[in-house]
C-alpha cells in the first residue's frame, strides 16, 4: 500500500472519529436540553398548582370574612337583647306576684326598681344615658324649650320642668329633652310686667 493510500485512510478515520464525536456531543446536548425542558415543565406545573391553591385559599378567606361580616350585622344587637330579656323576666315576675297578692303598692315599688335597674344597665354597659333634670342649666344643644318663664330668683336659664327626658349615646344626643325653662328677669322688669307683656302679645296674635 502506498503512502498516499495510508494517508487517505488515516484522514478518513480521523474524519469519522470527528463526526462520531460531534454526533455524540450533539446527542448529549439534545439530552441535556430535554432534561432542562422537563425540569422547566415540572417547575411550571408546580407553580401553577401553587397558584391555584393560593387562589382557592383567597376565595375561601373572602367567603369566611363575608360570612363573619354578615353574622356580625345579623347578631349585632344580641348583647343588649339578652339584657332586655332579663328585664322582661323581672316584669313578668312582678306581674305574677301582684296577681297573687293583689298588693298594688308592692307592684308599683317593684316596677320602679326594675326601671332603675334597666336604666342603670343601659348607662353602665352601653353608655346610653337619660338626661334632663329640674334645676339643670338650659342647653339648646340638648334641650328643647317648649315653655318659657322669667323669674327674679334665678341668675341663668335653667330647667323648671321636664315634659320628656332626653337620651344620649356616648356623646351623641339621640333625643333632646323637652323642657320648660325659667330665665332671669331683664333689667327694669318685674314678674307682673312680664306677665302683662305676655298677655298683650297673645292678644295681638
Amino acid at each position: 500500500m502506498s503512502s498516499e493510500s495510508e494517508s487517505e485512510i488515516v484522514e478518513e478515520s480521523e474524519e469519522q472519529a470527528s463526526t462520531d464525536e460531534l454526533n455524540q456531543a450533539s446527542g448529549q446536548e439534545e439530552s441535556s436540553a430535554e432534561e432542562e425542558i422537563r425540569a422547566l415543565q415540572e417547575k411550571i406545573a408546580e407553580l401553577e398548582d401553587g397558584r391555584l391553591r393560593m387562589a382557592a385559599e383567597m376565595q375561601n378567606t373572602r367567603k369566611r370574612l363575608e360570612k363573619q361580616r354578615l353574622d356580625e350585622y345579623k347578631y349585632r344587637h344580641q348583647d343588649i337583647l339578652r339584657d332586655i330579656a332579663e328585664v322582661i323576666d323581672n316584669l313578668e315576675r312582678a306581674i305574677v306576684s301582684s296577681e297573687e297578692t293583689g298588693d298594688f303598692q308592692t307592684f308599683r315599688e317593684g316596677i320602679d326598681l326594675i326601671e332603675k335597674q334597666f336604666t342603670s344597665m343601659l348607662a353602665e354597659k352601653y353608655s346610653f344615658e337619660r338626661f334632663g333634670e329640674i334645676g339643670w342649666p338650659f342647653d339648646p344643644a340638648c334641650h328643647e324649650a317648649i315653655a318659657l318663664e322669667e323669674s327674679a330668683e334665678v341668675e341663668e336659664e335653667q330647667i323648671k320642668q321636664v315634659f320628656q327626658a332626653g337620651y344620649r349615646l356616648h356623646d351623641r344626643v339621640l333625643r333632646s329633652a323637652r323642657v320648660a325653662v325659667i330665665k332671669p328677669l331683664q333689667a327694669g322688669e318685674t314678674p307682673e310686667t312680664v306677665s302683662n307683656e305676655n298677655i298683650d302679645n297673645e292678644g295681638d296674635i
